[in-house]
């Protein structure tokens, strides 16, 4: 039976539960932003904001990105093969190590001469050396959480994805008791929280990684599937969270801090659509028809339209909101908040959606989303960046994720309205795919 007619109930609940956790991760992380930006003003913010979309980039490409493939691939080995299904989380942090190793190898060698060679200010160096250094880190705690998606264990997930932000506020006090409450030592605890947190994570599954197999095939097929989401998510950050270095680019920390201070007041928004993901990722994976996928486009798309329209009242209440929180210097972020609100409801309506293309084995439709609106973002970004500051870099985000979002609705609708007679797939292939 269709997952919204015999789960909706369950899937609430476990939304509701996803939520619940990304939404304390995410009141704790915007609770460390507002202190960086009220104790330290807008040039130290720009500074960690470059830090925090570093360290968002780098995980998106080494963990994040990867993770619908794994959850994918244990959803479809779970039941009938166990052991493969466990080969496909060790097979999955595997992948992650070598490919984020690197990474962290450039950071601690080149992080210097990048910040010369990018920005020509070495105060750069810091945030983006720990946030390449974070990334791995970062990425290793992502397959924790990953791991609980694709066993579907909410609840544990819920309880440890706000951990490390846990972990980052309560270590403010004792930062300021010992003299050592600067931009370097917050950047720095937050790293090394994410590794901490990543070894308890590994010790809680240490059950399914005890019979530790590198299946070399399953990891080739796991990296050729993962790489299109990857690609698509790393093409969506830079969707939201290019605007920071432009600024910094273009104009100046300030104008970089006023757009992150809107930005993350954003996040409880695009938090219940990475929560609906969470949940739905799994569940949409069974698929096995075409009837079955079509019918949770169908159906799905009237509820998270109706859910994103009972956010719009917060429009008129975006004064109150941004001076009573970041103060009066943030004046400028009023209208920043404003225009990017409307990007993140068309995000909650329509990403929901693509999950049915990772169904179908053509997760590459989505990525080409991506593609058309990152390029669509940098070309935009070029034209009002330099002259508007932070507000020509809320109308760039706000143009790129409608773009993106109307293009999943016209793939969807080609596939499974005229697709059976197209070019895209026809009711054959989506029941060959298993």
């Amino acid at each position: 039976m269709h997952i919204l007619q015999s789960g909706l109930k369950a899937l609430a609940q476990q939304t509701a539960l996803v939520f619940a956790g990304k939404l304390a991760s995410a009141c704790l992380g915007f609770a460390m932003s507002l202190l960086v930006a009220r104790w330290m003003g807008p040039d130290a913010f720009g500074l960690f904001s470059l830090f925090i979309v570093v360290l968002i980039f780098g995980n998106d490409l080494l963990g994040d990105g990867l993770n619908p493939g794994v959850v994918r691939y244990y959803a479809m080995h779970s039941r009938q093969d166990p052991s493969q299904a466990s080969e496909v989380l060790t097979s999955a942090l595997t992948l992650r190590l070598l490919v984020g190793i690197p990474v962290v190898v450039v950071g601690v060698m080149c992080g210097r001469q990048i910040a010369e060679t990018v920005f020509h200010n070495e105060a750069y160096t810091l945030p983006i050396v720990f946030g390449l250094i974070g990334s791995l880190g970062a990425a290793l705690w992502s397959f924790n959480l990953a791991a609980w998606q694709a066993r579907e264990e909410f609840k544990t997930y819920a309880v440890m994805v706000w951990l490390v932000n846990l972990m980052r506020m309560l270590s403010l006090p004792i930062l300021w008791l010992l003299g050592q409450l600067t931009l370097g030592t917050i950047m720095g605890s937050q790293v090394l929280f994410f590794y901490l947190c990543t070894a308890v994570g590994l010790w809680l599954l240490r059950s399914h990684l005890r019979n530790f197999t590198i299946n070399w095939g399953l990891l080739r097929e796991l990296f050729s599937f993962s790489k299109w989401p990857a690609i698509a998510s790393f093409c969506f950050l830079l969707q939201v969270n290019l605007a920071v270095p432009f600024l910094n680019y273009f104009m100046n920390s300030r104008e970089a801090g006023l757009y992150a201070a809107g930005s993350s007041l954003l996040q409880g928004i695009d938090f219940l659509t990475v929560s609906l993901l969470t949940t739905l990722l799994p569940k949409v994976s069974q698929l096995t028809s075409f009837e079955q996928c079509r019918a949770y486009v169908q159906r799905s798309f009237p509820i998270f339209l109706g859910l994103a329209a009972c956010f719009v009242p917060v429009l008129f209440f975006t004064r109150p909101l941004v001076l009573g929180l970041f103060g009066a210097a943030f004046e400028g972020t009023i209208l920043v908040f404003q225009i990017l609100f409307i990007g993140a409801l068309g995000t909650l309506v329509t990403h929901p959606l693509y999950l049915v293309l990772y169904t179908i084995n053509r997760p590459h439709l989505y990525t080409v989303t991506g593609i058309v609106a990152v390029i669509a973002w940098v070309v935009v970004g070029f034209w009002l960046i330099p002259d508007h500051g932070a507000i020509g870099a809320a109308w760039t985000t706000l143009f790129a994720r409608l773009l993106q979002s109307v293009l999943i609705v016209a793939i969807l609708w080609r596939i499974f309205e005229f697709g059976q007679t197209g070019n895209f797939l026809n009711r054959s292939t989506i029941t060959d795919i298993r």
